[in-house]
């Protein structure tokens, strides 16, 4: 067998989508976060020696980022290769390894939906609608996720703030198409799967939204003048009355000054549902029930969250974002 010491190059070209972007994976096991990058902006923009994760901002070289398709893709081009260039010596090897590899299509769509550990196979109309389209601020870049992502693959820049928009944006055009997405899952799977994806769908969006709004927030907090007077614990802008103090000391205005008493009691118990499907599987205990007043449920009852309450948040969170911006220009 002729050894290659130097090791073999072979020329490989990865499927693009439709617009032209490559499927990327974050390399971390706590994230393996799926995303997209415009492959020209991959090709000139991306450093070969670090490439950033948009949604944990992971570090890693351009070659740790395929996905389980694209490695086993290469595997077999690499055999396949060899066996063109060495002849038939490897040809009984290479067929075992080939009979051992996953069978179906190359590109498989998935969403990873929290707080349940479930996976659900979307239908494309539904990933189209769940797609968030990202252009970099800092270095122009342009990357998608199902789902919210805030850093920039190429440079690392946080933009949170313009991410934010477009989160609000997708989320409700995604429960404009619900309709849609649980009629096409119920001819392909059943009723039931057709529920249970309406659901996690819903409370997916949910949850994007109080992300995108803490992450929002953090990074307005962080541009004011007067931002290095202030400690700023993990998490601060998860609580509401907590960090509605922080905007007063530092603005002037709080919360209760942009939003009426209806408003920030609504925002207020939405937000604690998101705590509980993020944290408790959605199972309301007392401290819920203690803190918003909500007599709707009893504790150990699970949450049941409507696309009007998605609708309901999306417009708090927006009229907040948008005096925030206005004060912090004023600051």
């Amino acid at each position: 067998m002729r050894k290659f010491g130097h090791g073999v190059r072979i020329p490989v070209s990865l499927p693009l989508d439709e617009k032209g972007y490559i499927d990327r994976r974050c390399p971390a096991e706590l994230c393996a976060a799926s995303f997209k990058v415009l492959f020209e902006d991959w090709r000139n923009l991306v450093r070969d020696e670090i490439v950033y994760c948009p949604i944990c901002r992971h570090e890693a070289i351009s070659t740790e980022w395929n996905t389980e398709e694209q490695k086993e893709y290469l595997a077999k081009l690499g055999i396949e290769h060899i066996k063109r260039a060495i002849g038939s010596t490897l040809s009984q090897d290479a067929q075992s390894f080939n009979r051992l590899q996953p069978k179906g299509g190359f590109i498989k769509l998935s969403l990873s939906v929290k707080p349940s550990a479930s996976m659900i196979i979307l239908p494309i109309e539904a990933a189209e609608a769940m797609e968030q389209c990202f252009v970099c601020e800092s270095c122009g870049c342009k990357y998608a996720s199902v789902g919210a992502a805030f850093f920039c693959p190429a440079c690392g820049y946080n933009s949170a703030i313009t991410t934010f928009d477009n989160a609000v944006e997708t989320v409700l055009r995604t429960m404009s198409t619900l309709a849609e997405i649980k009629e096409s899952v119920g001819k392909n799977f059943s009723s039931d799967a057709a529920q249970d994806v309406e659901r996690q769908i819903i409370e997916s969006g949910f949850c994007r939204l109080v992300s995108s709004f803490e992450r929002f927030a953090e990074a307005t907090f962080t541009r004011l003048p007067n931002v290095t007077q202030f400690i700023l614990r993990k998490n601060v802008f998860q609580n509401l009355s907590e960090s509605s103090r922080l905007w007063h000391q530092a603005t002037g205005k709080s919360y209760e000054d942009m939003l009426t008493d209806d408003e920030l009691k609504d925002l207020s118990r939405l937000f604690q549902q998101r705590h509980l499907l993020t944290h408790e599987e959605g199972i309301v205990d007392q401290e819920y029930i203690t803190k918003t007043n909500d007599i709707t449920y009893s504790v150990g009852q699970r949450l049941i969250i409507r696309e009007t309450a998605v609708r309901r948040l999306a417009d708090l969170i927006v009229k907040v974002a948008n005096q925030l911006k206005q004060s912090t220009q004023q600051s």
